[in-house]
């Protein structure tokens, strides 16, 4: 077994993130929330607006974690595509701006204990939504259907 502390982190809800026709919940995940820089952020929202997925041309929800980690990022999107699985494009801050991760592997890692808080909230929202008709109004109960708190 590691004998690596793992201190706790906080997830902190940021609001409704908007790309096209795409909306994410955006949640900031750190040890210290107020280490997750404004710029880090519009660096970020800039990398999912350019991003190939082109969010901006499909109707979709989901949602944003932006997990410092030390002095990085990991940018997780996760979109549902409308459907019961959840998709995931993930970025990292390696040289100030965000990159693709290239993950080309069979075995690679997913979520890590602290995201995992979020991402299953996540599931239970949306599961919450699949048993709906997909209108608008449940569209809104799900987008204001966050996490806060400690993981």
């Amino acid at each position: 077994m590691n004998s690596t502390a793992y201190p706790s982190k906080y997830a902190s809800p940021k609001g409704i993130f908007t790309v096209g026709k795409t909306r994410f919940k955006w949640y900031d995940l750190a040890e210290d929330p107020a280490a997750v820089s404004s710029q880090d952020i519009h660096n970020a929202k800039i990398c999912i607006e350019n991003a190939v997925e082109n969010f901006q041309n499909k109707e979709d929800l989901g949602f944003v974690i932006m997990h410092r980690c030390g002095e990085k990022y990991l940018l997780l999107v996760c979109t549902w595509r409308s459907e019961n699985e959840l998709w995931e494009s993930v970025y990292y801050d390696g040289s100030g701006t965000f990159e693709v991760w290239d993950r080309n592997t069979i075995h690679l890692p997913t979520y890590c204990v602290w995201e995992m808080g979020i991402v299953y909230h996540e599931s239970q929202s949306w599961k919450k939504f699949l048993g709906t008709d997909g209108t608008e109004p449940h569209q809104q109960d799900y987008l204001h259907d966050i996490f806060e708190g400690e993981v």
